[in-house]
């Protein structure tokens, strides 16, 4: 019998939230579930390709730590990610309304990497208040994200500071293709297992 490993586990659960993530949200709560499903991926991600390097680690480490260098050289408006990096409004259309998007602030120049790094100490640090939601006409349409940089891992004062705000369609899309690539990398680290992408597919969710 196969053993399943954690590459297995990681593999499939990343894979599974953007599966849902690209499917039709439920009716009532969509924006919330999209936010949910975004955050999920994103900190999961994040906290895998910033893992640092130790003697004896998996071939998986090696090709996070390769996703994270990457990102890094990509910058954030390029396709298929297309942040809205320009400090200015933008007007979307969602349903029947016009939305106007708040403009992003000090993110001009950002690459792929800095910007989800950004996102996820801002949805991941409890200590402040950092996202905001967007709301227009009693209708629940994206967040916005503050962010910052700190030295050292200090609180303050921060050494740089941004915002920038998401849409349900910019969390799906960014989440989608975050959530593809990773499971992309660990899959390129077990390409010489044929049967890598079956074996995690057996994995269940809830006793027989």
């Amino acid at each position: 019998m196969t053993k399943i490993t954690k590459d297995h586990v990681e593999w499939v659960f990343v894979g599974r939230l953007r599966m849902m993530l690209e499917e039709p949200p439920s009716d009532r709560y969509e924006v919330s579930e999209t936010y949910a499903l975004f955050t999920t991926i994103l900190c999961w991600v994040m906290q895998h390709v910033r893992i640092g390097e130790n003697e004896g680690e998996r071939d998986a480490d090696k090709q996070a730590r390769n996703l994270r260098t990457k990102l890094d050289k990509v910058c954030a408006r390029a396709e298929p990610w297309k942040f809205a990096l320009d400090p200015t409004v933008r007007i979307e259309r969602i349903g029947k309304h016009s939305i106007a998007v708040p403009a992003s602030e000090g993110v001009e120049t950002h690459s792929v990497w800095r910007i989800l790094r950004n996102l996820r100490d801002a949805t991941a640090h409890g200590d402040m208040r950092t996202v905001e939601p967007l709301n227009t006409e009693h209708l629940l349409v994206g967040f916005t994200f503050l962010l910052a940089e700190y030295k050292n891992g200090l609180k303050k004062p921060p050494t740089w500071e941004g915002k920038i705000t998401l849409l349900q369609s910019d969390m799906q899309r960014i989440g989608a293709e975050l959530a593809r690539r990773y499971c992309n990398t660990i899959r390129d680290a077990h390409r010489h297992n044929s049967t890598f992408g079956a074996e995690a597919g057996t994995i269940k969710e809830r006793a027989a």
